[in-house]
Formats: C-alpha cells, sequence, structure tokens
C-alpha cells in the first residue's frame, strides 16, 4: 500500500510526463504543495525528493524546484514508465527510442540463440510460443507472453550484458508491445495479412530458425520484426504531431 508521499510523487510526476508541467517551469512552494494536497511539508518534501531521485525536478534554496530536461530524467525507473504508458497521448517518441534500442541488440541476440541454445533453453523457448499462440487475441496477455519469448531468446544468447538489460527494460517493453499491437489495428495498411496472424507468423519463423539453429536467419528474421515496430511508432509519432 502506497504512502501519501508516493501518492504524490504519482500524481506530480504523471503532470510531468504529459506535459501539464514543462522542463524549466517551477513547482508550487512547498508550504503551497502542502495546502493543495492536504499534507504535511514533511510529506511534501518526501515527494520532492522522490521526483528528484528520478532526475524529473531540482531543488535549490535560490530558485526552488524546477523541472528538468526530459534527457535528464531516470526513463528506466519502472513509475516513470508506467506514466509514460498511461498518458493518453502515449509517448511515442520514448516508444520509438526503445524500439531503436530493441533493433541493436535483439537481432545479435537471436543469431547467438541459434548458435548457441541448449535443450533446456529450446524447450522454454517453444513453451513460450505456445503461450503466444494461446494468448494472440488479448493483447495485455500477449504483450507479456512477447517479452518472455523475447526474453527467453536473449537469454539463449548466453550473452550476460544483454539479458541484464533486457530485463531492466522489462517494463517499458510490455507497455511498448501492448502499443504497438494497438497501431497495428490504427494502421491496417501497413500489414500483409490480418494483424494478429501476420505477427504470429513472423514469430514462428523466428522460432524455426532458433530452433534449426539458422544463425543468419534468425538475425534476420528479427530485425525485419522490429523494423515493423519501428515502422509502427514512426506512424504513431506522425499521427501525434498532425
Amino acid at each position: 500500500m502506497r504512502n501519501r508521499s508516493d501518492e504524490i510523487v504519482s500524481i506530480i510526476g504523471r503532470k510531468i510526463v504529459n506535459g501539464a508541467i514543462k522542463p524549466g517551469e517551477k513547482l508550487p512552494k512547498v508550504e503551497d504543495l502542502s495546502e493543495d494536497y492536504g499534507v504535511s511539508r514533511t510529506v511534501v518534501r518526501e515527494a520532492l525528493q522522490g521526483l528528484s531521485t528520478r532526475k524529473m525536478v531540482r531543488s535549490t534554496k535560490r530558485s526552488g524546484t524546477v523541472v528538468l530536461p526530459t534527457s535528464d530524467w531516470q526513463w528506466w525507473d519502472l513509475d516513470v514508465m508506467t506514466w509514460i504508458g498511461d498518458n493518453q497521448g502515449g509517448d511515442g517518441a520514448f516508444f520509438l527510442d526503445l524500439t531503436n534500442i530493441r533493433l541493436g541488440i535483439e537481432p545479435v541476440a537471436a543469431r547467438l540463440a541459434a548458435r548457441n541454445a541448449s535443450e533446456e533453453d529450446k524447450e522454454g523457448i517453444t513453451i513460450c510460443f505456445q503461450q503466444l499462440k494461446d494468448t494472440i487475441n488479448d493483447t495485455k496477455k500477449w504483450a507479456k507472453a512477447d517479452y518472455n519469448f523475447h526474453l527467453r531468446i536473449i537469454e539463449a544468447s548466453h550473452n550476460s550484458l544483454m539479458i541484464s538489460l533486457l530485463k531492466l527494460l522489462h517494463k517499458g517493453l510490455i507497455i511498448s508491445r501492448e502499443k504497438s499491437m494497438e497501431a497495428l489495428h490504427e494502421h491496417p495498411e501497413l500489414q500483409q495479412k490480418k494483424p494478429t496472424l501476420e505477427v504470429l507468423n513472423r514469430h514462428h519463423d523466428l522460432y524455426d530458425a532458433i530452433m534449426s539453429g539458422d544463425e543468419e536467419r534468425a538475425k534476420t528474421v528479427m530485425t525485419d520484426m522490429i523494423l515493423r515496430v519501428q515502422l509502427l511508432f514512426e506512424k504513431t509519432l506522425l499521427d501525434q504531431n498532425k
């Protein structure tokens, strides 16, 4: 159960993320925030410290509490990614950046998985692929199943740095998958078949490449999959900026 300072961190953090409070703007004084939210000044200071820890604000005696540029934010913080994902406008730029990170990592991981996967790894990937098939018509369940499928592939690469990074990005990657499935239905012109079938077929191609040990095919299929997600988020960002 969250305490009051955590609640205020969330309220103000969401306002910053959705642009209601912009970088460079000052937050109200501690005493004013205390009155606005009906809490003690100590609780407000704890909340501001929470935002400061996430590099979203900086407090000084001379200038007060100022919202920092987005480039300073701790984007991988679980709360920050949750606020971004819950933002009705959706931060297309964030998810596009996240997809670009995936593009730099996951194709190499897929090639390594095709080379290094043990029988145990292959069994785990098979289970995850079956979960994908079982959840393809439920966006939230599918997003988690897809994350697990890709994580199992990365684990099969046996590259500890890649595994650690993808686990760090866990929350953002799941939200990203939910957003990409929504975008598929908003931009059917980008698909050759029904969106769900298109997605599943591509995952099946990746699955087959890894199971058969075809390194270059695994890398190529993974690259193509992520490039398609990249295109979806580029379209989403374009729609947001209209």
